[in-house]
């Protein structure tokens, strides 16, 4: 009895890990290619999923190498070169206020999308990307 218990107690860790997995990583490798050649970029290299959020070298519409990142969730892409938003740092910091994070730190537009770093609901010390035209946290990943 108490092996049968200790066997469905692993299976349902492992479902709850894989299904984490997944909801982090919604889109594989070669939705990331076809989404990005779909975008009018080529020369695709170094796909990579890291700290929440897929990354890509690229060459732009003009030709010029860059780096790239893509909402795992959405695929929206978030090229390195993109210009200033409508949102600015207190927009991000009341935003993420609002979303229940504290001590927000090192708030910077770099890359193409808001950055910051705070503490979770838990506590936890984070690394957070936002979407640059709503605020919206892309990625969280601990500091």
């Amino acid at each position: 009895m108490k092996q049968t218990t200790a066997v469905r107690g692993l299976v349902l860790a492992l479902s709850l890990a894989a299904g984490a997995a997944v909801a982090q990583d919604a889109m594989t490798s070669a939705q990331v290619r076809t989404a990005l050649t779909d975008g009018g970029y080529t020369d695709i290299s170094d796909v990579e999923f890291k700290n929440g959020i897929w990354k890509a070298d690229v060459r732009d519409a003009n030709g010029n190498k860059i780096d790239v990142r893509l909402d795992p969730a959405t695929g929206r892409i978030y090229p390195e070169n993109a210009g200033a938003t409508s949102l600015g740092e207190a927009d991000i910091r009341a935003k993420l206020t609002a979303a229940g994070y504290t001590r927000i730190d090192d708030v910077k537009f770099d890359d193409g999308m808001w950055e910051a770093e705070a503490d979770n609901a838990q506590g936890v010390r984070m690394d957070l990307k936002l979407d640059p035209q709503d605020g919206r946290v892309v990625s969280e990943s601990r500091d």
